[in-house]
C-alpha cells in the first residue's frame, strides 16, 4: 500500500528526534503519487536504493585503503576519474551486450558512476583527521586497527556523510541515461517530457526525483551515527508490535486495493509552468539571444578555428607537453602529449576541441558561481542547513529537465548544455568548499585570533589554504561533472563528443564509443592533474 512507505521513512527518521525533518521526507514519499507518478517513482527508489547501498559497501573501505596506502591511491586515482568521466552511454555498450536490456545494466552503470564520490570523500575525511588525534591514540597503546576504529573513521564521519550524498546525488543524476537500457521509472517520464517539450510536466517529474533523492539522503544520514544526536531508545517489544502493525496494514490495504494512489493532480501544476517558459521566451528574447549568439561566435566558433585551422594538433602537443613539463614534471608531459596524441589519431580531435571549449566556459562559470558561495557557507552553518535542500534540488533534477526551459529559451545548440552543465556541477563545488573551511582547526584559527588577525586575515590567511585540499577537489569535481554531461549538450544539438557517443549507443558502434569514452577520459585526467599542479605551485603558505 502507498502509505507504508511514508510511516517507515517517518519512523526511520524520528528516531533522531528531527520531526520536521522526518514529516517533510514523508510528504517527499507521497509527493510522486499526487503528482501521478506513483509506480515509476517506486521503480526509480528501488534500484537507486541498491544501487547506492552497494556504492557504500564497496567505497568506504576502498576509501579507507586509499587514504592510508599512497600505492593504492596512485593506482586508484585514474580508474576513479575514467569512471566518473566517462559518459555512460559509453560503458552501456558492453554492458548492455553482457546483460542485455532491464534494469541489472541500469544498477551496474549507476553503481560505476556514483562510486567514485564515496571512495575520494572517505579517504578525504580520513586524511583530514588531526595528526594530533592519532598521535594521542598510539601514544596510549591503540593498534592501527583500533586507531582506524576508535579515531580516524568517528571524526571522519561528515566527509562520510557528504560522500554518501554525494552519492545519491550522482545515482539519481544518470536517471534519464538508465532508461536508454530498459531502467524505466522516472527516468522514462523524463524523456517523454523531452521529446514533447513540456517543461512543465519535466520540472514536475523532476521534482518527484528530487523527492526520491531527499528521502534516500535523509534516510541514510539517520541511520549514520553522528556525534551530538540523541536518538530515541525502542524497546525489542515496541520494535516487534510496531512490525506486526505495519503487516497487518500492508495486508489490509492489499485486500481493499489501496495500492495505487487515490488521486493526481499533475496536469494542474504542469500547464501554469509551460505557458511562463513561453511568456519568458518572447519577453527576454532581446538578451538571450544576444547572450547565445556571443558564447557561439566569439567562444566556440574562435576555438574551432584556432585549433582546427590554425593550429594543428601536433603543435598542441608540443606546447602542452611543454607546459605540464613546467608546472608538474616529465610524467605530467609524456603523460599529456600521448594522450593527445591519441585523440588526434583516432580522429576525435574535432570533436574534442569542441567539448573543450564548452567545458572551459562551463567549469569558469562554476568556478566563479561555486567557491564564494562555499567560502560563505562555511562560516555560517545555519544559512548552509537553510541551501542544503536547495543544492540537493539542484543535483537531482537530471540535467536533461534543465535543457528542456534552456532549449525553449536559448534555441537548440551548445549553450542550454552549457548552462545545464553549470548548474549540474555547482552543488559538489559548494558542498566541497564549505566543507573544507568548516573543518579547519580550531587550534589555528585561536592562534591567528590571538595574535591580532581580523576576520579577513583569518579568512584568507589561515582558513582558505588549510582548506586548499577540499578546494581542490572541489574544483577537481567539478570539471569531472562538467566533462561528464558533455552527453547532454549533444543531446541538445552542442555537437562534440557528447553527440558522437550517443550516435555510438543508437547504432551501435562499440568502436566508436571506445573512441570517444577514451578521449574523455584523456581531457578529464590532463586537466585533473594540471589543475592540481598549478594549485601546489600556487599555494600559499598559511599565515598566523
Amino acid at each position: 500500500p502507498w502509505f507504508i512507505p511514508a510511516i517507515i521513512v517517518f519512523a526511520v527518521i524520528a528516531r533522531t528526534r528531527k520531526w520536521g525533518v522526518a514529516a517533510f521526507a514523508a510528504f517527499a514519499v507521497v509527493y510522486p503519487g499526487i503528482v501521478g507518478v506513483w509506480s515509476e517513482s517506486i521503480v526509480t527508489i528501488s534500484l537507486m536504493a541498491v544501487s547506492v547501498l552497494i556504492c557504500v559497501l564497496v567505497g568506504i573501505p576502498l576509501g579507507v585503503v586509499t587514504a592510508l596506502n599512497k600505492r593504492t591511491e596512485s593506482i586508484l586515482r585514474p580508474i576513479l576519474d575514467g569512471m566518473q568521466t566517462v559518459p555512460a552511454t559509453v560503458y552501456l555498450i558492453p554492458i548492455v551486450l553482457v546483460f542485455g536490456i532491464g534494469p541489472a545494466p541500469a544498477a551496474i552503470a549507476t553503481v560505476i558512476y556514483a562510486l567514485p564520490p564515496m571512495i575520494r570523500l572517505t579517504a578525504l575525511g580520513i586524511q583530514q583527521v588531526p595528526r594530533s588525534a592519532v598521535e594521542a591514540a598510539q601514544m596510549f597503546g591503540a593498534t592501527k586497527r583500533q586507531v582506524l576504529a576508535k579515531v580516524q573513521l568517528p571524526l571522519a564521519v561528515p566527509s562520510i556523510i557528504t560522500g554518501i550524498n554525494q552519492t545519491v546525488m550522482m545515482a539519481l543524476g544518470i536517471v534519464v541515461i538508465a532508461t536508454l537500457v530498459g531502467a524505466g521509472g522516472l527516468g522514462q517520464e523524463i524523456n517523454q517530457t523531452v521529446r514533447r517539450l513540456q517543461p512543465g510536466r519535466g520540472l514536475i517529474v523532476s521534482l518527484a526525483v528530487v523527492a526520491v533523492a531527499l528521502v534516500l539522503d535523509r534516510v541514510s544520514m539517520s541511520l549514520v551515527s553522528t556525534p551530538g544526536v540523541q536518538r530515541i531508545r525502542i524497546k525489542r517489544n515496541t520494535l516487534y508490535i510496531a512490525i506486526i502493525c505495519l503487516a497487518l496494514m500492508a495486508v489490509i490495504g492489499r485486500v481493499f486495493g489501496w495500492i495505487e494512489f487515490p488521486f493526481s493532480w499533475g496536469t494542474s501544476f504542469a500547464d501554469p509552468i509551460d505557458t511562463g517558459f513561453k511568456w519568458f521566451r518572447t519577453t527576454f528574447d532581446v538578451v538571450t539571444r544576444p547572450f547565445n549568439d556571443f558564447v557561439v561566435r566569439e567562444i566556440l566558433v574562435r576555438a574551432q578555428t584556432l585549433f582546427n585551422e590554425t593550429i594543428t594538433w601536433q603543435a598542441v602537443v608540443v606546447v602542452a607537453a611543454a607546459f605540464a613539463f613546467y608546472i608538474a614534471g616529465w610524467k605530467m608531459s609524456l603523460l599529456t602529449a600521448s594522450g593527445i596524441t591519441f585523440i588526434g589519431l583516432t580522429g576525435r580531435w574535432p570533436d574534442s576541441v569542441d567539448t573543450l571549449a564548452q567545458t572551459v566556459v562551463a567549469v569558469v562559470l562554476s568556478i566563479l558561481i561555486a567557491i564564494p558561495i562555499g567560502i560563505w557557507l562555511g562560516r555560517r552553518p545555519r544559512a548552509e542547513s537553510i541551501i542544503a535542500p536547495v543544492l540537493d534540488a539542484m543535483q537531482t533534477i537530471p540535467c536533461l529537465v534543465y535543457a528542456i526551459p534552456f532549449v525553449m529559451i536559448f534555441s537548440v545548440g551548445p549553450v542550454p548544455g552549457i548552462v545545464a552543465a553549470v548548474v549540474y556541477a555547482i552543488p559538489p563545488g559548494i558542498r566541497l568548499t564549505s566543507l573544507g573551511i568548516r573543518q579547519v582547526n580550531y587550534e589555528s584559527l585561536e592562534a591567528a585570533t590571538t595574535f591580532g588577525a581580523s576576520q579577513r586575515q583569518v579568512l584568507w590567511g589561515v582558513r582558505v589554504p588549510l582548506a586548499m585540499p577540499s578546494i581542490i577537489l572541489a574544483i577537481n569535481q567539478m570539471v569531472m561533472m562538467v566533462l561528464a554531461m558533455a552527453i547532454i549538450a549533444g543531446m541538445v544539438g552542442g555537437g562534440g563528443l557528447g553527440y558522437r557517443s550517443i550516435e555510438a549507443l543508437t547504432k551501435p558502434d562499440s568502436g566508436l564509443g571506445v573512441e570517444v569514452g577514451i578521449a574523455i577520459v584523456i581531457m578529464a585526467t590532463i586537466l585533473d592533474r594540471l589543475l592540481q599542479a598549478t594549485a601546489r605551485r600556487l599555494q600559499a603558505p598559511v599565515a598566523v
